[in-house]
């Protein structure tokens, strides 16, 4: 009986031996698709980008764990939010690695980015703060565009009865078409902007334009004057105000330090999604951090890149999709509820999702519902 016994297990271990080697070699065989993901991996931007690196990989173990037509393989770089880098980082991703699509994060490096992906026939995927990011043939962007920016703007403004603002803003393509996008929304509302002011990324010392605004008696301030920039023109801000003149933030104080968050309390801040509750709690569990700008739309540009590639079909002589395809694939994705909610893909190329209408107490947002 015994004997009997030990030859089953053999047996039945043997057999589990060979499914698991089969798998294995099944697995081998597939295509690899690489994915390169150019992030601020150290800097000033460092905690955003490894957040966005973590959610990357989120979305990747969330494909891992189904049956795929090919196996998937993300190649992370450091760009340190410069274009000069990130341009390197690109060209070493296409070269060296074959990507078939390029994931990187804001206005900054995005356009770079863009556009020697687009050269190549490489699909990119950004988190930016502009549109003309998406003119590119392959280029899509996941983020939440100005118009929406602009009517949780408004309203706040309305809601407080702000006639007259000044806007000061960090020079960067993108920045400047937020100002642009801003002021035209804000004059067509009735609400009149004073003046405007824009600053190098570099810049600490904002006091002689606060100085020069406050002699115009503006109902309220819009900033969106980038890190490392932002603690100081806060700190300056409130010295030379005393408290006395309201502050919006436009993206920025999310993307401050949480140490920093204080600072601003009491103050309104409109930003992008970067995800919903359900996908901030899973981000917490799964990393033991906060959720961070783009890191939900990164998520999300993995997975609806990935599902565009298992469902796009394979020209004859290929073993895996064209990248021309696959933008077809992902231009029809319609209501897909993503990690920030219900998202679609328009005909440019722009991933839309709501904008975010917030206000600190105790060094938190808290998000202001309509």
């Amino acid at each position: 009986m015994k004997k009997w016994l030990l030859s089953l297990c053999m047996v039945l271990a043997l057999v589990a031996c060979k499914d698991e080697k089969k798998a294995t070699a099944q697995s081998v065989t597939k295509p690899v698709v690489k994915i390169g993901a150019s992030l601020p991996l150290s800097g000033d931007y460092a905690r955003i980008g490894q957040a966005n690196q973590q959610a990357i990989l989120m979305a990747l173990d969330k494909w891992k764990n189904k049956e795929t037509k090919y196996n998937y393989d993300v190649v992370f770089e450091d760009d340190q939010m410069a274009p000069q880098r990130a341009a390197m980082v690109a060209n070493k991703f296409i070269n060296v690695d074959k990507v078939k699509a390029i994931i990187t994060t804001w206005g900054i490096t995005g356009p770079v980015v863009a556009d020697i992906a687009d050269k190549n026939k490489v699909i990119s995927m950004a988190c930016a703060g502009m549109s003309e990011i998406v003119n590119p043939y392959y280029s899509f962007n996941h983020f939440t565009q100005d118009d929406k920016l602009a009517e949780k703007l408004v309203y706040i403004l309305k809601k407080n009865d702000i006639k007259t603002v000044v806007l000061e803003h960090t020079t960067a393509p993108a920045y400047d078409e937020k100002a642009d996008t801003m002021q035209k929304k804000l004059n067509e509302n009735g609400i009149a902007v004073l003046a405007t002011e824009r600053y190098n990324i570099s810049e600490t010392d904002f006091r002689i334009s606060i100085r020069k605004f406050e002699d115009l008696n503006p109902d309220a301030y819009i900033t969106f004057v980038m890190m490392p920039g932002t603690v100081n023109f806060i700190n300056q801000f409130q010295q030379i105000t005393q408290g006395h003149r309201k502050m919006i933030g436009l993206h920025v104080f999310n993307e401050m330090p949480e140490k920093y968050w204080s600072l601003v309390n009491g103050r309104y801040s409109v930003r992008d999604t970067n995800g919903t509750a359900e996908f901030s709690k899973m981000f917490q569990e799964k990393t033991g951090t906060e959720n961070q700008p783009c890191s939900g739309n990164h998520f999300d540009n993995v997975d609806l890149f990935i599902w565009a590639f298992e469902n796009t079909p394979v020209r004859d002589g290929n073993n895996i999709p064209n990248t021309e395809d696959v933008v077809k694939t992902l231009h029809h994705i319609k209501n897909w509820q993503g990690a920030v909610g219900n998202i679609s893909v328009d005909d440019s190329g722009i991933i839309n999702s709501e904008a975010v209408l917030e206000i600190y107490q105790d060094g938190k947002p808290i998000e202001v519902k309509e």
